[in-house]
């Protein structure tokens, strides 16, 4: 677990952040790679990769087997990073398996419309289905975390604390080493996070394995990680200038930027993996070029 006064990140903006962005599919695996290179320079040492869904449904992450070729090398020097990759089934995890992959990520929802809209399933259907691929993976000994949704409520549900803690330890005891709660349209609040934590905790939910994953839709995106910072939570995802947001939600603005989290750490004080800011700054300059930004 993180010291009290330090942050673990993860970086999710060559996959979560990518596949959202309009010029994205036409990234080579060889500048992803690079891109990703810079990340791992500025002292990022979670990353999230790529994604093993079907091409045609997210285009972006079509290379994403060539990626993970290319990363082999960069892993085999570099054993302490983790790069993760997003594996919707069993087919996704045979596809992660093949290229030696040390962790997957999986995608859930709380939203009932959410589900349907981005897997096709109920929620209790998409929990019974994904149940064999975390399984299959700690079999493995690949580690599976567990990405919720729509945490704070959506078109069709307000937020409901409760539902979140109870899906979240259902993960946890189901395999997933951690659970990454989703403000998927950028609608959580400092106070909102004060209520899903006092659930958390009312559930046995250990704090140390929940990550917050805050979307900046109304600019409240920091604010909600210094609320969670003061109650407990020490894990945090954003994405390398903010790239990305969701393809099914209608969220104008994207990710939580990687930039500005940094910023938040160094002025209160606190402790993170991004240790080479300039490096981090090039990233996102070569992908902001890259994606005609």
């Amino acid at each position: 677990m993180p010291s009290a006064q330090r942050i673990e990140i993860v970086d999710v903006s060559a996959r979560d952040g990518l596949q959202n962005e309009k010029n994205a599919a036409s990234l080579t695996a060889q500048d992803k790679v690079y891109y990703i290179e810079k990340l791992m320079k500025s002292g990022l040492r979670r990353i999230e990769a790529g994604s093993f869904v079907k091409p045609a449904a997210v285009p972006a992450m079509a290379n994403s087997a060539e990626v993970a070729q290319l990363l082999e090398p960069v892993q085999e020097n570099h054993p302490e990073i983790i790069f993760s990759y997003l594996t919707p089934n069993q087919k996704g995890l045979l596809r992660a398996k093949e290229i030696g992959a040390k962790e997957v990520a999986i995608f859930l929802a709380v939203s009932e419309q959410f589900s349907k809209a981005n897997i096709n399933q109920s929620v209790d259907a998409s929990f019974a289905a994904i149940m064999p691929v975390i399984t299959e993976a700690t079999d493995c000994g690949i580690r599976v975390r567990g990405y919720l949704s729509t945490v704070f409520g959506y078109d069709d549900m307000p937020f409901n604390p409760q539902a979140v803690a109870m899906r979240s330890k259902q993960l946890l005891d189901m395999g997933c080493y951690e659970v990454s709660l989703g403000d998927t349209t950028g609608i959580g609040t400092p106070e909102k996070v004060e209520e899903l934590v006092a659930a958390l905790k009312k559930q046995a939910v250990p704090l140390d394995k929940v990550a917050m994953h805050f979307h900046d839709t109304f600019g409240t995106a920091i604010g909600n990680v210094a609320r969670s910072y003061e109650l407990g939570i020490r894990t945090f995802d954003a994405s390398t200038g903010g790239l990305g947001g969701c393809p099914y939600a209608n969220s104008p603005k994207g990710n939580l930027a990687m930039e500005h989290l940094v910023e938040w750490c160094a002025r209160e004080g606190i402790g993170c993996d991004v240790t080479n800011a300039s490096s981090l700054a090039e990233a996102a300059a070569y992908m902001r070029q890259k994606l005609g930004k």
